[in-house]
C-alpha cells in the first residue's frame, strides 16, 4: 500500500524524503507539470528501480531535474542559445537536451552525452533537490503508456501494490507534461509540445530556425500510444454519445460527463484533462471516452497530443 503525506516544510520530512532517495529508494514528489517518480540521477540503481516500476522500455531516457542554474552547470554544459532559454522559462515546463559534463552522471541515462534537463516550479521538490545536493531523474508518476498523474490519488492508483512514499502537494498547477526542445547549429525542434508553446520560444530566439525529424524515440512523449486510460477514447466528438462518458469543452452540455472548461480557457482545459479523462475511466457508468474538439492553438497543441497518442 502507499503511503501519502501532505506536503509540508518540516525537517522531520525533509530527513524521511532524503534518507530514501539516498538510500535509492523511490518517492514520488509533485511538481507544476505532473507528479513524478524520483530516485538520484547519479545512480543507476536508482534508474533501475523506476524502470521496472514504471514498466518503461530501457531506451526510453529519463529527464533530470535540478534545483538552480548552478547545479545544471555543474552537471551539465550549457551553450548559449539553452542558457537564453534557461533564463527565461526556468524555473518551469520547459525541458532541454543538453550535454553531460559531469561524469557523476551515468552514460547509460543518456544519448551519446545528450541529457533531457530542467528546472521544475515547484519549490517543495526544489528544495528537496538542493538538500540532496544531486539532480533528481524523475518521470511522470505513472505506469508506462498510462494517464500522467496531476494530483497524488492518481499516483497511488498506479501503485496501490506498492509502499511508494508520495507527498501530496494538491493539483499541479498545469497538468500537462513539460515542453521538449533540441538545439543543433542554430535550429530548435519541438520534440514534445507542452505549455510553453513555439511562438514564445521565438520571441527570445527570433533567428531560430525549425527543424523536425519525426525519428526520435529515446526521450519522453515520443511513444505513438501514450497517456493512455484502459478504456477506449473517441476525439473531435461534437454531441454526447451513449454509454460514453463526454468530456466537453466551452457551452455546457446537459449530457456532459465533465467540462474541461465551460469558459473555454485552454489552460483549465489542460489542468482538467488527465484528472477527467481519470474520473471517466473509473465511472462503471460509461464504456469508452468521448472528448469534444479542441482549439489546437497554445497549449491546446500539447492537449491534441497527449489525446492523439491516448487514442491509438
Amino acid at each position: 500500500m502507499t503511503i501519502i503525506v501532505k506536503k509540508n516544510y518540516s525537517s522531520s520530512l525533509f530527513k524521511i524524503i532524503i534518507e530514501k532517495l539516498n538510500n535509492l529508494e523511490l518517492v514520488s514528489l509533485p511538481t507544476e507539470t505532473v507528479y513524478g517518480l524520483a530516485g538520484l540521477g547519479t545512480k543507476i540503481e536508482s534508474a533501475k528501480k523506476i524502470y521496472k516500476l514504471k514498466e518503461r522500455p530501457l531506451h526510453k531516457k529519463l529527464i533530470f531535474h535540478c534545483s538552480d542554474m548552478k547545479m545544471v552547470k555543474k552537471f551539465f554544459f550549457l551553450d548559449q542559445e539553452n542558457e537564453i532559454l534557461a533564463k527565461r522559462f526556468w524555473p518551469g515546463p520547459l525541458t532541454l537536451i543538453l550535454k553531460r559534463k559531469s561524469l557523476q552522471i551515468p552514460k547509460s541515462l543518456t544519448i551519446n552525452n545528450d541529457c533531457a534537463v530542467r528546472i521544475p516550479k515547484n519549490d517543495f521538490t526544489i528544495e528537496v533537490i538542493k538538500k540532496v545536493g544531486l539532480p533528481l531523474i524523475m518521470p511522470s508518476a505513472n505506469r508506462f503508456k498510462k494517464l500522467s498523474p496531476i494530483n497524488a490519488k492518481m499516483v497511488s492508483n498506479q501503485f496501490k501494490d506498492t509502499n511508494l512514499l508520495i507527498i501530496d502537494g494538491g493539483k499541479c498547477k498545469i497538468g500537462l507534461e513539460s515542453t521538449l526542445v533540441r538545439i543543433l547549429k542554430n535550429k530548435l525542434e519541438i520534440i514534445r509540445p507542452g505549455k510553453i508553446s513555439l511562438s514564445q520560444i521565438k520571441k527570445v530566439l527570433p533567428y531560430i530556425n525549425l527543424f523536425n525529424n519525426n525519428k526520435e524515440k529515446f526521450f519522453p512523449g515520443t511513444s505513438k500510444k501514450h497517456y493512455s486510460p484502459n478504456k477506449q477514447i473517441y476525439l473531435n466528438i461534437k454531441h454526447p454519445v451513449d454509454k460514453s462518458a463526454y468530456l466537453n469543452f466551452g457551452k455546457k452540455h446537459k449530457k456532459e460527463f465533465k467540462n474541461l472548461s465551460e469558459k473555454g480557457s485552454l489552460n483549465e482545459a489542460a489542468k482538467n484533462l488527465y484528472h477527467f479523462i481519470f474520473l471517466a475511466d473509473q465511472n462503471k457508468d460509461f464504456k469508452t471516452i468521448s472528448i469534444a474538439p479542441i482549439p489546437n492553438r497554445d497549449i491546446g497543441e500539447a492537449i491534441n497530443d497527449r489525446l492523439k497518442r491516448a487514442a491509438r
